[in-house]
């Protein structure tokens, strides 16, 4: 089985604070930046719970933003205790602070992302195209890894207590056919709606 776990949420230009994007990004990373972040040490690593999990995130949208969380559980593990794992993880935001520590590597990716990205041409222009495009300023790139630097513990733990509730929360769950042999499987023929 495969899950998608999606929390709406703001994106730049589209929220009360402005900071919050900013901290929902480094909750994102905090999650999933590397294998010293959470839910690697914690749900591949630690409980051996999933074969992988991922987290997204883009703050640069037109329309309100989703948090988005996907796994494949490990063989054996139901899909349902990997998302109860994924929500224990997440409510640890809402009742504890990141640390210093988790916070300086995150700093540390970003700003090292950041700048080798600004090595590419490509990369810069893409940048500019996806701001300009979405209604934000173009120079809002610059400020990007000042305003991600910025982000207190505090700030990532209300954006946890605001976004990551139940009422912004949507799950599909991807099963897969059983492969049997000998069956066939009806499939429908092309044009519109089988027609």
């Amino acid at each position: 089985p495969y899950m998608v776990m999606g929390f709406k949420t703001p994106v730049i230009g589209k929220t009360d604070q402005d900071w919050e994007p900013y901290a929902l990004e480094m909750l994102a990373y905090i999650l999933d930046g590397g294998a010293s972040a959470r839910l690697a040490s914690n749900l591949i690593r630690g409980s051996e719970l999933a074969v992988s999990v991922d987290t997204s995130y883009n703050a640069f949208t037109r329309l309100p933003g989703m948090l988005v969380l996907d796994a494949v559980p490990r063989p054996g593990t139901p899909i349902e205790t990997v998302e109860r794992a994924i929500l224990k993880e997440l409510d640890r935001f809402k009742t504890e602070l990141v640390t210093d520590e988790e916070m300086a590597r995150v700093r540390k990716q970003i700003t090292a992302s950041k700048v080798f990205e600004k090595d590419s041409v490509f990369y810069q222009a893409m940048l500019i195209g996806q701001l300009e495009t979405v209604g934000l300023d173009w120079r809002l790139g610059d400020e990007y890894v000042d305003k991600l630097k910025a982000v207190t513990a505090e700030q990532v733990k209300q954006v946890a207590e605001k976004y990551l509730v139940d009422d912004n929360l949507t799950v599909a769950v991807l099963e897969p056919l059983p492969m049997e042999e000998n069956t066939t499987r009806h499939s429908v023929a092309g044009g519109r709606h089988g027609q």
